[in-house]
């Protein structure tokens, strides 16, 4: 669907240009009606078709795309719809005029310089923030909802040209997960930034986050990759690399870099989990205290100003410009943001001050509304209100069993009628 000409309609939206596309989806930027009749710039998101051929993972991405529109924090972008267009999921989201991690780093090496490590600790205790909401979001009981990322990764954090940090994509590894017939295409370029436990396929936390932030940083700073290779050409490499390679210390490759940020980093990299920094706030914070005693000036507008240098200087070819080349309209703000018919979850202009606990709108819209999903979801999605989101929905294999059980009954009382009528 993405062949062919733009801007193209898709659906009430109009997507205005492709930004980018990965195994498990292609990223436009698109224009919304608003609350207030005018286009807005968003961030619209289209799952690949085989998405819609996986219940379980479908079931999942209900669940999650309610789960990212809880959070509300400057560091994470804000997920406003999760809906449906002619069997295609999409997500619509905030749009970020700007770049991803991996984008700034490929042109720091084009030009043959290392990022500033300033530049590098305001990026990651942004993300690091974002991170440590997520980790302490709570349901209406006060209950922690055990949010982990699972995908911190370069591609993930985006910074924009006026210095903002983003991050985005919560809960699309675990729901990538589920798509085994992608699944190698979507988990290709990310083995490299699990965690130890992760990449064994253990049950992870919130450290296991801390660990592939602690990856970025290191990564960032010392200019090359750290469980990526040219000999290491299969997953089974790199995830033997995160599991069991030797991890050394920036400050001894990069002298330059300080033990105090070197020995930070290293914390947040050991494989030993009561020994790695216990939370994405430790992180944060210690970056912080970092910045504020070797870069006190280094403050939003000069990272704004050092991202945009890294953008203009760029070579030609390193950055795609349709990326960061915006047109003159409005971005979609979250009060302004309209959810379309083909909603299945959205986001409405109301604060999230409460739980979802009605999936019905009631007057004006609720925090989150919950339109009909598609027919085969139905039964599985809106079987019952729920008061969080992983209570949100059962499994659907229970649902096709009970309709398969009404139609052979169903079956059997009309071959006997018609016996009964027979004999009569």
């Amino acid at each position: 669907m993405s062949v062919g000409t733009f801007p193209q309609p898709f659906g009430p939206y109009e997507l205005l240009r492709p930004v980018g596309r990965g195994g498990m989806a292609e990223v436009f930027l698109a224009s919304a009606t608003s609350s207030v009749g005018d286009r807005r710039l968003v961030a619209l998101k289209r799952m690949h078709a085989g998405l819609s051929e996986d219940n379980g993972a479908i079931e999942m991405l209900i669940a999650e795309a309610r789960l990212a529109m809880r959070f509300d924090h400057p560091n994470i972008a804000t997920t406003y719809e999760l809906g449906c267009h002619e069997g295609v999921y999409f997500f619509v989201m905030e749009y970020v005029d700007g770049v991803d991690l991996g984008t700034v780093a490929r042109a720091a090496e084009a030009l043959g310089e290392r990022i500033k490590p300033a530049l590098v600790a305001k990026i990651m205790a942004g993300a690091a923030r974002a991170l440590d909401h997520a980790h302490c979001l709570s349901d209406e009981n006060g209950q922690l909802l055990g949010v982990v990322h699972r995908d911190v990764s370069p591609q993930n954090v985006l910074v924009s040209r006026r210095g903002a940090v983003k991050l985005i994509d919560f809960g699309v590894a675990k729901v990538a997960s589920r798509i085994q017939q992608t699944m190698a295409g979507i988990i290709k370029g990310k083995y490299a930034y699990m965690s130890p436990e992760q990449a064994s396929a253990e049950p992870v936390d919130p450290r296991s986050d801390v660990f592939s932030l602690g990856v970025c940083l290191w990564e960032l700073l010392c200019g090359r990759p750290l469980f990526r290779g040219p000999e290491m050409i299969s997953p089974f490499a790199i995830l033997r690399a995160v599991r069991e390679d030797p991890i050394p210390r920036v400050d001894s490759l990069v002298p330059s870099i300080g033990h105090e940020l070197g020995a930070l980093v290293a914390a947040a990299l050991e494989r030993d989990l009561p020994k790695r920094l216990a939370s994405a706030d430790v992180l944060a914070s210690g970056l912080e205290s970092w910045l504020a005693r070797n870069a006190p000036d280094f403050d939003d507008e000069a990272l704004c100003i050092a991202v945009n240098d890294l953008i203009q200087r760029a070579p030609v070819g390193t950055l795609p410009d349709r990326v960061i080349a915006t047109p003159q309209v409005e971005k979609m703000s979250e009060e302004a943001f309209l959810p379309s018919p083909m909603s299945v979850v959205a986001r409405s202009p109301l604060e999230l001050a409460g739980a979802d606990t009605d999936r019905r709108p009631r007057g004006r819209a609720p925090a989150l509304m919950v339109s009909p999903p598609p027919l085969a979801l139905t039964a599985a999605a809106t079987a019952k209100p729920a008061s969080s989101a992983r209570r949100d929905l059962r499994p659907s294999r229970h649902i096709m069993l009970q309709l398969l059980w009404t139609g052979i009954f169903a079956l059997i009382f009309a071959l006997g009628w018609n016996v009964v009528a027979t004999l009569k």
